[in-house]
């Protein structure tokens, strides 16, 4: 193929004649991700407005869920959002009163984040709504198609994520 002769189109109904130099956007797979990511994150916030809480402030929860008290830094690498983001995100969710920051006692320049009773309180209301809308998103897939969908979704990472490749993580 080449780009040069490159023809975009919406869908593959839209092709007439030779398809070798075509890009179909719906048939494109990193547009489909980004549509289907796009899809889960309203769902999610749909479901967790409710409780006060944005999808931003969620996948900061998720991490401190599983591991309370990383450094400002840490957590942000670890929600993949830039530190200035992530400095907004705390703000908010301090004055919230879904988390604390403290001067890590053994080295000041560091500031560790944990969550106070009311976060921890939203893991067993919140949860429940992400797998909600996992179980919708999949609820016309059995049981080895949802395995393969992860699957396939964790490989694809690790070959776009040189870092997570490197340190073997998903």
């Amino acid at each position: 193929m080449t780009t040069s002769r490159l023809r975009v189109v919406q869908r593959s109904e839209d092709v007439t004649g030779a398809s070798d130099d075509v890009f179909v956007i719906e048939q494109s797979l990193g547009y489909l991700v980004n549509a289907l990511a796009r899809a889960f994150t309203r769902a999610l916030a749909d479901r967790i407005r409710p409780h006060g809480v944005t999808p931003a402030q969620w996948a900061v929860l998720l991490v401190l869920w599983a591991e309370d008290g990383p450094t400002q830094t840490v957590l942000s690498r670890r929600v993949a959002i830039e530190t200035p983001t992530m400095v907004r995100t705390l703000d908010r969710m301090e004055r919230d009163g879904l988390v604390e920051r403290r001067r890590d006692p053994r080295d000041r320049r560091r500031v560790n984040v944990t969550l106070t009773e009311q976060g921890r309180s939203l893991r067993d209301v919140l949860v429940p709504c992400a797998v909600a809308v996992n179980e919708v998103a999949t609820s016309d897939m059995d049981r080895e198609e949802r395995l393969q969908a992860v699957e396939y979704v964790r490989r694809m990472l690790m070959a776009l994520t040189p870092r997570r490749r490197e340190a073997g993580q998903p």
